[in-house]
Parts: C-alpha cells; structure tokens; sequence
C-alpha cells in the first residue's frame, strides 16, 4: 500500500496563534508531512470572523471562524454540517486520513470517519480529565468528548512513555491501539553565549507547569546573594497572570522578573541564543517539547523529569530538579550555575540527544501507521465483499 498522499489535520493551534507545545508541534508535523510529498490540509480555528484560506507548497491551511454556523459555542464543537459544505463547495478531495490534535474538532473528524470511513488518528496531548484546575460544566463536558474521541478514533498516540501509562490507566480500552510518537525538534545551528544567570521560562502560565515554584527559587537564589534574572515567555488565563505577578511582588523580585507574553516560535529561538539557561520546572508534562528546544538550541537545561519529560531529560543532558518545590528548583540552579565543566558537558549531549528527534522521523512514523490503517481498512472491505 502506497504512502497516504493527502491527509487533513484538525487543530485548534496552527501559526501564527500558537499557545503552546501542541500548536508548535502540529505546526511542524504538517511542514514535515508536505515535505514527504503529503499533500496537507490543515483545518484550524481563526481569530477572525470568516474563513479564511492559505496556500504553500503541499499545505493548503483553512481557518474557521470560532462562531456560528462553523462552531457551536454552547458544544464548543466546530459544526461538522457546515464545514462539510464549505469543503463541498470549494472541491476539496477526501483525504487518506484525518490527523486530529485538538478535541473541539472530535465532532468533524467522527462524522467523516462515520460517513466516509476514513480513517482517524488521535494525538493526545494531555487528558482533560487529569488537568489542574475546578472541574466546571465545561471541563467535564470537553473531558466527556475527549472520551469519545479515544474510543472511536482508529488509533491513538501520545508523545511520551509516561503519558501512555496515565492513558491506560484512565482509559483501559486503549490497550492495542496506542503508539507512542515523539514530537520532534528544528536543530538550531546556535549555541547560547548569554551569562547563565539569566534564566528563561518558556511555556503556558498554569499551575501545572510549576511558575509559582519558579518564582520562590528566584527569591531565594537573590536573598542568597546569586544575582539571577528570570524573563518569562508565555500566556496564560488573565486570573493567574495577575496572581503570579502579585506574588513577584510579595517576594519582592519584581525588578529581577520580566513578563515578555506570547512569543512566536522565531522570537522563541532567538531567547533560546540570547539567555543564558531555561528553567523547567514542571508538575507535570505530555512530553516537554520545551526542554527538547533547549537542548537543541544549546542552552543549559534545568529541569524536573515529570511525566514525559523523563523520556528526554537525564543528568546526562541536564541539571535535573528532583521535585518542584521553591527551595529544590533553586538548590538546581545553582549546582548548574557552580559546576561550569559539567554544565558545558551537558550542552554538548543535550545538542546530540535532540539531534535524534528530527520532525521527519516523527512524520514517517506517521505515515507508516496511516499506512497500516489503510491496508487493515482495504482487508475489511475486501472481506465483507
């Protein structure tokens, strides 16, 4: 059976409006796919209010609009009807597979499983049911169709060994049809010259990712008389922004702290060549494309090895962080700020680790799996006939 030569992505993220790790990988993912003579429509939600179409080479993007009669914001749904439409009237050809990433797009990919039988690939990213935070109508809801979505999809992957525990544990079901594919790295050609004591956090602000932890270590490392800098690259719920800059201030580091916000991946690289070291100091993690970026883009690494980041992070590549409390996370920084030989001897192995994750290999992967799904779906069909 030949390579699938057309396939649709389903997600929420898509560049420019990348939140976080998954918009980044799926970003990627797609670019590596079209680089393999897939040809890739990408299906993801505008800002705007209509939709809107791009062309590259292999990769024609489709923004929908998060509004009627694309979504349904009491379902939080993209509209599988309307959608249909829009690709009937604009003669889109039925793909080999659909890619989905993104859970509000689970209603778009079963229907044309259902109605067409293509078959659906799941990435999960992170188990809705698992993440911190109240569980309000909307988050059951959401977690109740990420549900669905991990039954009905014809495979699922994750992008760590960890994470594929949890989704047993959780989801028992999942058993036989699970692959573990890790997302991949662009190798910087760069190496950070920046003093090590300015520090770098790149990442979603949520309680999971352990900021708060982060800024307690700052406090600490500058009462000690280690003069650090944090700037920090990411967004978050306004809420929680605003509390984690109150507590800057009740630390009293707020001089030493600074909020740089969203930032595209392109300015993601150039913080990654002009600081010094990244701090990741998470709860919890899918996989951590974060730290594998760091390594990549030779920078010192200090981190926790929670959830997939283990699958990545060792002693070997980075200063590890044995548990995410204020006082671990700064004891961490400060055995890679004195332990310069080490440190530069970890730089090096963190370059050749992620020199291994490149986004092509996560792609053929891929492809390899839809391969199977078409050859077991064309056995089905010749069976029945």
């Amino acid at each position: 059976m030949d390579q699938p030569q057309r396939l649709w992505i389903l997600t929420t993220e898509y560049e420019p409006h990348i939140i976080g790790g998954l918009g980044t990988a799926v970003t990627n993912l797609s670019k590596a796919y079209a680089q393999n003579g897939v040809h890739v429509t990408v299906l993801c939600r505008n800002k705007g209010a209509r939709v809107n179409t791009e062309t590259r080479k292999r990769l024609f993007i489709v923004r929908f609009p998060a509004k009627s009669p694309y979504f349904s914001a009491k379902r939080q749904q993209f509209q599988p009807s309307a959608i249909e439409k829009w690709i009937g009237r604009r003669a889109i050809r039925q793909p080999d597979g659909i890619h989905i990433h993104s859970v509000p797009f689970s209603d778009v990919a079963l229907h044309f499983q259902a109605k067409r039988r293509i078959p659906v690939v799941y990435t999960s990213h992170s188990l809705v049911a698992l993440e911190n935070g109240p569980a309000h109508r909307e988050k059951r809801m959401v977690a109740a169709q990420q549900t669905l979505l991990l039954k009905k999809a014809d495979l699922v992957t994750v992008p760590s060994r960890p994470e594929r525990a949890k989704l047993y544990k959780m989801y028992p079901y999942c058993r036989g049809k699970t692959a573990v594919v890790y997302h991949g790295i662009v190798l910087s050609k760069s190496v950070s010259r920046a003093s090590r004591h300015h520090l770098l956090y790149v990442g979603r602000l949520v309680p999971q990712k352990g900021i708060e932890q982060l800024l307690k270590a700052v406090s600490i490392l500058i009462k000690e008389g280690t003069r650090v800098r944090l700037d920090v690259a990411g967004t978050g719920a306004k809420a929680y922004v605003l509390h984690l800059k109150r507590l800057a201030r009740k630390l009293g580091i707020s001089s030493q702290v600074r909020w740089l916000g969203y930032r595209k991946p392109n300015e993601v690289r150039h913080l990654y060549a002009t600081r010094g070291a990244v701090v990741m100091p998470s709860l919890e993690e899918s996989f951590g494309l974060v730290a594998l970026e760091a390594l990549a883009s030779g920078i010192p690494l200090v981190s926790t090895r929670s959830g997939g980041l283990a699958d990545v992070v060792n002693a070997a590549v980075a200063q590890t962080i044995p548990h995410p409390s204020g006082a671990a996370i700064a004891r961490s920084i400060r055995a890679m700020l004195n332990n310069k030989r080490l440190t530069d001897k970890r730089v090096a192995a963190g370059r050749l680790l992620a020199s291994r994750y490149p986004w092509s290999r996560s792609a053929h992967l891929y492809m390899k799996l839809f391969r199977q799904l078409q050859s077991r779906n064309a056995a089905g069909k010749k069976g029945r006939s």
